[in-house]
């Protein structure tokens, strides 16, 4: 596998070609009832006067975000309301139990947190939809007497929905369950070098090799991984045999689960006006979102499978498994948030304390969404507030570019170019992909730019594959007296896949990067005190 770090100003190639920007096929109406989920439309969508039309992304109406701070403080509250009553809707928090009382509020008051919006008792019927209450807020924060704080507005956006799949142009293999091909939008379907199999392309393979070896007591501590998609499901080369219980110690793969319970609570919370899917603990399941056909989920195992390239490429490090994935590959952008925010506040908590056990050194990110303005970043701040807390820490932050084979820009990783916050660790480290040949070309796959700062192997990519999973799909040909058939591609009992994507190719890279950690500074990963966490993050990326 090869690992490109890019040194000048981006990739030096593809630029945003602004002609196909707003391209969008509609994902699968299906997938978007089931998360409460819209697709915005620019040529239907309401604008503020003066300002461009948005692009296409998809969002949750039913609700939208803002920090913390602000939704816990009632006259900032009712000067919203007030606002948002000329169409007949209101926001309020979502009810979320005893969670704040078990945060640092202080740390975390820009935590960004659900409002949820109805419609008002007095008003006659009307349509929630938090684009329109964002873009009238806008609106009344706009001029020379402003209606409400700007301030305030500008930290108002709406709940994005994230993908690892491909979702938007370009898509060089099907991604849907069904054979249907509902979101293919290319020409390469299942018969090109990507598209193996109907639903996902991925497919069953045996691996004939030991699990990398890994020392039983270091002399150092290990360097933390924490990568944030569906969970994890048993595997022998994490000691799991079945869903009975956590990772055992010292298997590589490491759980959270306070955190898992806080997205779980904010997501009850949430679910009670606006459709969620709930994930319930670490556990990659269930197998498929469609019960009654039966076909594995397109991002079942995914999860488990970035655990295993990193096993593979840096084996002295441990993975912490957090999932905000679910198994259909969509991520609600306030679960992702509150994972980071309350990652960095572990991290902070740990070098506070002198804690080195609960410290992260990489994030790994594999999955992201479009930006609907135009001015890039200028409203995509929650995701830009949460990545600059941890990059102040010294933490490094890896993320995908993206399956969609477009130079539109793919959030998180777009802030690669984007500078976060002075004095602290390397800005985003954004990864596209390559082929697994001689030269290690870019994938036909990859999203690319000037904001593409690395390329790792992300196609033909084999790893670890929870060994309990078995579809509907059956072996094409058989002969049952002769004990013969085709293989069976929904049948991942053997423990292992080859699958291709971006998603793949980023936790290539910081596995390179734990292994830099461990190159240049091993003795230094007990201490955990900032500046030297920061001071080691620049040392190891420079070593690549």
């Amino acid at each position: 596998m090869v690992v490109r770090f890019v040194r000048d100003e981006g990739s030096g190639t593809a630029k945003e070609d602004v002609g196909t920007l707003n391209e969008l096929p509609a994902p699968p109406r299906q997938l978007l009832d089931r998360h409460g989920a819209r697709v915005l439309d620019p040529a239907t969508s309401t604008a503020v006067p003066g300002r461009p039309a948005p692009r296409t992304t998809v969002y949750r109406p039913g609700v939208f975000l803002l920090p913390n701070r602000y939704l816990r403080d009632q006259e900032t509250l009712a000067s919203i309301n007030r606002v948002l009553a000329r169409i007949g809707i209101y926001a309020e928090p979502a009810d979320r139990g005893d969670y704040q009382e078990t945060t640092r509020a202080r740390e975390l008051e820009d935590l960004p947190v659900r409002a949820l919006l109805k419609v008002r008792e007095d008003s006659d019927p009307a349509v929630v939809d938090c684009w329109k209450a964002v873009q009238l807020l806008r609106g009344a924060a706009a001029g020379e007497k402003p209606e409400i704080d700007p301030e305030i507005v500008s930290n108002i956006s709406v709940e994005h929905l994230l993908f690892t799949t491909p979702v938007f142009g370009g898509v060089p293999w099907e991604t849907s369950g069904l054979g249907g091909t509902p979101w293919e939008t290319s020409g390469f379907g299942a018969g090109s070098s990507y598209g193996r199999t109907r639903g996902a392309n991925r497919i069953p393979v045996t691996l004939s090799a030991a699990p990398p070896h890994r020392s039983a007591k270091p002399a150092h501590r290990r360097p933390v991984i924490a990568v944030l998609d569906t969970g994890i499901g048993p595997h022998p080369w994490f000691g799991l045999a079945d869903r009975s219980g956590p990772p055992p110690a010292g298997a590589g793969l490491r759980v959270a689960p306070d955190i898992q319970a806080a997205i779980l609570q904010a997501e009850i919370d949430s679910g009670t006006t606006v459709p969620t899917q709930l994930l319930n603990d670490y556990w990659d399941a269930p197998t498929t979102g469609q019960p009654l056909i039966g076909d594995v989920d397109t991002d079942t195992g995914h999860g488990l499978f970035i655990a295993g390239i990193i096993r593979q490429a840096c084996p002295e490090a441990d993975t912490l498994a957090i999932r905000v994935v679910h198994s259909d590959g969509v991520a609600y952008e306030g679960d992702v948030l509150l994972a980071l925010h309350l990652l960095a506040d572990r991290v902070r908590t740990a070098q506070a304390n002198n804690r080195p056990e609960d410290m992260v050194d990489i994030v790994s990110l594999s999955l992201g969404y479009y930006e609907e303005n135009p001015v890039d970043v200028a409203f995509t701040g929650q995701f830009a507030t949460a990545i600059a807390d941890l990059i102040g820490l010294g933490v490094l932050v890896v993320a995908a570019a993206g399956n969609d084979a477009t130079t539109r820009r793919f959030y998180p990783a777009a802030f690669a170019d984007q500078p976060l916050g002075p004095q602290c660790g390397p800005q985003v480290i954004s990864v596209g992909a390559l082929n697994p040949d001689r030269t290690a070309s870019k994938a036909l796959f990859s999203n690319e730019g000037p904001w593409v700062r690395c390329w790792a192997t992300g196609a033909g990519v084999v790893s670890t594959y929870p060994d309990d999973v078995r579809g509907t799909a059956s072996a094409d040909h058989e002969v049952p007296d002769q004990g013969r058939n085709s293989f069976d591609p929904d049948d991942y009992s053997a423990g292992f896949a080859v699958w291709d994507g971006t998603s793949f190719a980023a936790p290539l890279a910081a596995a390179e990067i734990g292994k830099a950690l461990l190159k240049t500074a091993a003795d230094e990963l007990a201490t955990v005190e900032r500046d030297t966490v920061v001071k080691r993050a620049w040392t190891a990326l420079g070593a690549l």
